[in-house]
């Protein structure tokens, strides 16, 4: 079953297309350097390792484990007001890079090395977005 999560729509602009179509595609996209070949973020526009600015967008597995959470109890957005209480959190990808992501799942079952994989949310207005969830 695809998660459903409400929330403001996300918004697309050139450095994120790629992010926000490989979404529609429910392809988790990352950064990849051209130059030393280390993993980024989605958001970089550096490597953190050579300083490169020659930055590649590639499929990542999507799995990954989650380092940290929160769970949020007063929505920050109107839009998110039904949502709550719900669970933000740090996810480490098998390939390396850190995402700030929702994750699905009861509250109480969260903890530090939990096993996720990425789902995908296509809402009716603004971009698809990734959120995780626990993986069997």
């Amino acid at each position: 079953m695809t998660p459903r999560f409400p929330g403001p729509p996300a918004e697309r602009d050139m450095a994120t297309a790629p992010f926000f179509d490989g979404a529609a595609r429910e392809q988790l996209m990352i950064r990849r350097c051209e130059r030393c070949a280390h993993p980024e973020p989605p958001e970089a526009r550096t490597c953190s390792s050579c300083a490169s600015v020659d930055l590649t967008w590639i499929s990542a597995t999507g799995r990954g484990h989650l380092v940290t959470w929160t769970v949020v109890h007063r929505a920050p957005h109107p839009d998110l007001a039904g949502a709550v209480p719900y669970v933000a959190g740090i996810v480490e990808l098998d390939e390396g890079p850190w995402l700030h992501a929702r994750i699905c799942g009861d509250p109480t079952t969260m903890r530090a090395g939990l096993p996720v994989r990425v789902a995908f949310v296509h809402p009716d207005l603004g971009e698809s977005v990734p959120l995780f969830t626990p993986s069997d």
